[in-house]
């Protein structure tokens, strides 16, 4: 680690904390901020007297900021990142250095993201319920105890507007335009339907947008949003002590995906001109940097739709006695998803794959909590989940030969062979089943009225089973040709065997039908077409994970506390295509764990006006897992050990009547201590592995920052105007673990500032609101995500953050 590199970013840290509290504390008679009220610990508490890192987001504070998705989230969290590669509705959170790099459908995510409660798995599920938001909820750090496995980054509450008996119907209608032709609709109403028994409440969201990537030749954009989704949320006081709540939601997504950006990197002619026609291409010959194409238009061929549907329903149950309450939370979900992707990102046919999924979960929690008059109080509970998934994805791979019309190519062997002659696609079928039991406790001591501690304790047993693999060829129309898995004639796994070839070797070939013939059938390794299944595995897991946490209040306004916490991200089957043999040391990523080490304190100072909270943390992250692309193969694989050093501040000064101000500050030192993968350069060679320990860790800048001022311009009898400015930073970050080792220096992204801005009329009575908003005000040019894909296909790939987008919004509530 380097001590020097975090000493500078902390004080970085203590020095924008110390301005912001010196202008605060100068403040006269400013009014207090507003309480934010919290279940991140399974009982509503004040966020500031809870002992975990914790930001939460109320419906108000999200109108004021903008946030429209949960992309949006990250602008005001420290340490925390969202990537939207696919859309809105497919978020991809990073939370201290603790992220996600496997894009498969079967993968799911370190960071938990909740509805209501009940647990979304697959990663296309997590934006499908962004609408008629109640609050939002960040917790950082491991949550082993109460919320269990996929939680070692941290975890995400979304939580949804439950119907009311008071008479305050929380009812409004939001509509608004942008850029892009964007048009959007939100609405949300609710009734009494018995007096003191039933309420309902009803909402729906649609979102629609043309896209922002210009496909040069044709007449639809890319990287669209056309978005629907609809809730109804049932609450029926049963007696004086049973309550339940029901909510139904169905929403899904259908609009043209997300092309990315082809870099060329192979100078397979030998001119070494990047950039130009006869200089750096892929393996098609293609050379973007030649097409004079801006950040965000790209050449496409095979641009298709991206489809998702989420279908939850959440039933929640509670009996009330006087001193515990017993709660039940019953969740069931179907969820799809596929993606018509243009994964090469040019004009050739190099590499098409369409993605598939099909989830359907059951998850049921009970749990028992105090609320007992003395020093002791208990949460206990039970829990069950369960996911069938079935994913197929098609490959497309070399439609079209690879251009080898120049002299002896370089390197002199391409080493994805024989794909370039006439191989068709990979057919790859998958079906996992998975299931998780446990039971758990975290127990509160009062020693004293200042002083406290919480032992959390939770046991869980999981299985995967892979009940169902195929790996068949087909044509390029999709005409069965055989089948690698089961059955190929090699005996193993594998769905191919790649022959050394040159360039000479391909043309020859080319001219010669029966030297061709020949070729094809001593390289590829396909049996007999079948859509039967490989034998299945399962692999079963049994974990401890909990915390042991202490807390000190000097006041009613200061606490520090101090924790040990143990996470862990369960087991993953392989959802790529790779071609190895298929024992389970290959085929299943062993579950990740984090052991962390955190003290933090929260404080209210100058009578409430001032908030500041701050924490420091420890790491030690092992058996990471991240997907790694060796030529074609996409490997699942364990980081032997790494390790995450940081620490950040949150800043919430209410200065005057009319000028709040809001601060959050992240830094991060991170590096594997223990991580050897494949040499991407000689893949041919499976046994050349290489030594990465030392490196950065994947999306974990080292410094983040974002500021944000709320200030009233102008304030009347019939209204206010007001307006919102914020702004995030992000340094300097790693996509790959090979850092800018090995031919991956490209994949990263540079430091980066996006700036956005809000200015709105607010109606004294708050019946009705006006917006207008712009997002990346400066046109900021970034990349969420990249892949080297140079090995098997000669070229970078890029997906490209939002450019500036603009719009106007009204609001009416009644």
């Amino acid at each position: 680690m380097s001590v020097s590199k975090l000493t500078r970013h902390l004080l970085l840290n203590t020095t924008l904390s110390s301005l912001a509290l010196l202008t605060a504390s100068q403040a006269i008679a400013a009014p207090a901020l507003e309480e934010v009220l919290v279940t991140a610990q399974k009982r509503s508490e004040s966020a500031q007297d809870i002992p975990i890192a914790v930001t939460g987001v109320t419906a108000d504070m999200l109108d004021k900021l903008g946030f429209e998705n949960a992309n949006d989230v990250s602008a005001q969290v420290p340490n925390m990142q969202v990537s939207g590669p696919y859309g809105d509705v497919q978020p991809i959170f990073s939370i201290r250095g603790v992220s996600m790099s496997d894009y498969s459908s079967n993968q799911a995510s370190p960071i938990g993201v909740y509805v209501d409660e009940a647990y979304l798995g697959p990663v296309y599920s997590h934006g499908a319920n962004f609408f008629d938001i109640e609050r939002l909820e960040v917790l950082r750090g491991p949550q082993g105890t109460l919320y269990g496995k996929n939680t070692t980054g941290g975890a995400i509450n979304i939580i949804t507007r439950t119907p009311t008996f008071d008479g305050e119907t929380s009812s409004y209608v939001k509509g608004g335009i942008g850029s892009y032709k964007a048009t959007s609709l939100e609405a949300g109403t609710e009734a009494v339907l018995i007096d003191g028994v039933l309420a309902a409440r009803i909402s729906g969201s649609l979102k629609r947008d043309e896209g922002y990537v210009e496909v040069v030749g044709q007449d639809a954009n890319a990287a669209q949003t056309d978005f629907q989704g609809a809730r109804l949320s049932l609450n029926w006081i049963i007696s004086e002590r049973l309550d339940a709540v029901l909510k139904i939601a169905k929403s899904g997504n259908d609009s043209l995906s997300t092309p990315p950006r082809n870099e060329a990197r192979t100078d397979l002619r030998g001119t070494g001109l990047e950039g130009d026609s006869n200089g750096f291409i892929d393996y098609t010959g293609y050379s973007r940097g030649s097409r004079n194409l801006d950040f965000h238009e790209t050449e496409s061929n095979a641009i298709g739709a991206l489809i998702t549907n989420t279908d939850l329903a959440v039933l929640t149950m509670n009996y009330n006695a006087d001193n515990f309450t017993i709660t039940s939370v019953s969740s069931y979900m179907d969820a799809d998803y596929y993606q018509m992707a243009d994964t090469d990102g040019s004009p050739n046919g190099l590499l098409e794959i369409q993605w598939s999924s099909d989830s359907v979960s059951f998850s049921q929690d009970v749990r028992f909590t105090s609320n007992f008059d003395g020093m002791f109080n208990i949460i206990a509970g039970v829990y069950y989940g369960s996911e069938d998934l079935y994913m197929q994805n098609i490959y497309d791979i070399f439609d079209q030969i690879p251009d080898v019309r120049v002299g002896v190519a370089k390197p002199d062997n391409i080493p994805i062979f024989p794909y370039l002659i006439d191989f068709g696609m990979i057919d790859q079928r998958l079906e996992t089943k998975k299931t998780s039991a446990a039971i758990y406790t975290q127990m509160r001591f009062d020693f004293s009225s200042d002083f406290g501690m919480d032992v959390g304790l939770r046991y869980t047993r999981d299985e995967s089973r892979l009940s169902y693999l195929n790996i068949s060829r087909l044509s390029n129309s999709g005409l069965p040709l055989g089948s690698y898995v089961p059955g190929n004639t090699t005996g193993v796994d594998n769905a191919w065997i790649t022959l050394p070839l040159t360039v000479f070797d391909l043309q020859n070939l080319l001219s010669n039908p029966t030297a061709l013939l020949n070729y094809v059938n001593t390289g590829y390794t396909h049996g007999a077409y079948t859509l039967d299944s490989a034998p299945a595995l399962s692999a079963p897991e049994q974990e401890f994970t909990g915390k042991i946490g202490l807390d000190y209040r000097f006041n009613d306004d200061f606490m520090v506390y101090g924790s040990v916490s143990r996470g862990y991200r369960a087991g993953s089957y392989n959802g790529g295509v790779y071609y190895q043999p298929r024992p389970l040391d290959t085929a299943y990523a062993s579950p990740e764990f984090i052991d962390a080490y955190e003290v933090g304190f929260k404080a209210d100072m100058a009578d409430g006006s001032v908030r500041l909270n701050a924490a420091a943390f420890l790491y030690d992250y092992t058996n990471q897992q991240f997907i790694n692309v060796v030529g074609i193969s996409n490997f699942l694989e364990n980081a032997g050990g790494s390790q995450i050093l940081g620490a950040e501040a949150e800043l919430w000064a209410r200065i005057t009547e009319r000028l709040t101000l809001q601060a959050a500050v992240g830094v991060l030192e991170t590096e594997y201590t223990e991580l050897t993968l494949a040499n991407t350069e000689t893949i041919a060679n499976q046994d050349d592995r290489v030594d990465l320990s030392g490196n950065e860790l994947i999306s974990a800048p080292k410094l983040n920052v974002s500021f944000s001022a709320d200030y009233d311009l102008l304030i009347t009898d019939y209204g206010y105007l007001s307006v919102n400015a914020n702004a995030n930073f992000q340094d300097d970050q790693w996509f790959s673990a090979y850092n800018d080792q090995y031919g991956y220096e490209n994949i990263r992204q540079d430091a980066y500032w996006l700036y956005n801005g809000r200015l709105s009329w607010y109606a004294n009575d708050g019946s009705y609101s006006i917006s207008v908003w712009g997002k990346n005000l400066l046109d900021e040019e970034y990349d969420s995500y990249a892949i080297n894909l140079q090995a098997g296909f000669g070229f970078d790939q890029y997906l490209a953050g939002q450019p500036r987008t603009y719009g106007a919004e009204i609001q009416f509530k009644f």
